[in-house]
């Protein structure tokens, strides 16, 4: 796996309390990079006063091209992630956020050193950051290979209803778009729907997402292969 970029490499996404809806993270020097939005790193002219916006695609094909999830809001991450740098699209890992509220703002700290393509609130709402075709900094030696999502809440509370489904929207794009298999994974060389515990030390060893979340995953693949085509 290629390091990420000059100076300290990239911390896993680190499992640390949280406190008023905020995620503690790690702090280290790093560069700033740009996203893969035209290539200003920002949503075009959709940005609101709070620097965020939603910029869906609607063409299936440009979305594969893109790495962009159609119907997710669309928010660009300056830093904290590298263009390309992907060597597989193995499927999509589950993390617990340990916390609520959007991490836009703690991913995109200059500095912060970590990242995820995906979030989910417990309302269903996805934001994605970073391009699946871009290495976003979330499970250290499994970020060229796999793409990644955050779900808001706690490892001992079970996904919302509507975190399952928005979760199996996701997987069903990438499985439609770029070949991720209809299954649930349990090793880092299994493609599939994993976790960031299954990557163990040499991911950061984390029991993220914990146990309830982790068993929820037979469900999300149900709901994944209902979305594809000739699905039961």
């Amino acid at each position: 796996m290629s390091p990420n970029p000059p100076g300290p490499p990239a911390p896993s996404r680190r499992r640390l309390l949280a406190g008023g809806g905020a995620l503690f993270l790690t702090t280290t020097t790093g560069s700033l990079l740009v996203a893969r939005s035209g290539g200003s790193g920002r949503a075009d002219d959709d940005r609101g006063r709070d620097g965020r916006a939603a910029t869906p695609e609607a063409s299936p094909t440009a979305s594969a091209a893109s790495g962009w999830m159609p119907g997710a809001s669309r928010i660009p991450l300056e830093r904290n992630f590298v263009l390309g740098d992907r060597d597989a699209q193995r499927g999509l890992v589950l993390h617990v956020q340990e916390g609520e509220g959007s991490l836009y703002e703690r991913f995109n700290t200059p500095g912060g050193k970590t990242s995820s393509h995906f979030w989910v609130s417990r309302d269903g709402e996805t934001e994605q950051y970073v391009s699946v075709l871009d290495r976003a900094w979330a499970q250290v030696e499994g970020n060229g290979s796999w793409a990644s999502v955050e779900t808001s809440g706690f490892a001992t509370r079970p996904l919302t209803e509507a975190q399952v489904d928005a979760v199996a929207r996701i997987y069903a794009w990438g499985a439609g778009a770029h070949g991720w298999p209809a299954a649930v994974s349990e090793h880092p060389d299994q493609p599939g729907l994993g976790i960031h515990a299954m990557g163990g030390a040499a991911w950061g060893g984390h029991a993220c997402p914990g146990t309830l979340r982790s068993g929820q995953r037979a469900e999300i693949m149900r709901r994944v292969r209902e979305r594809l085509p000739g699905g039961e």
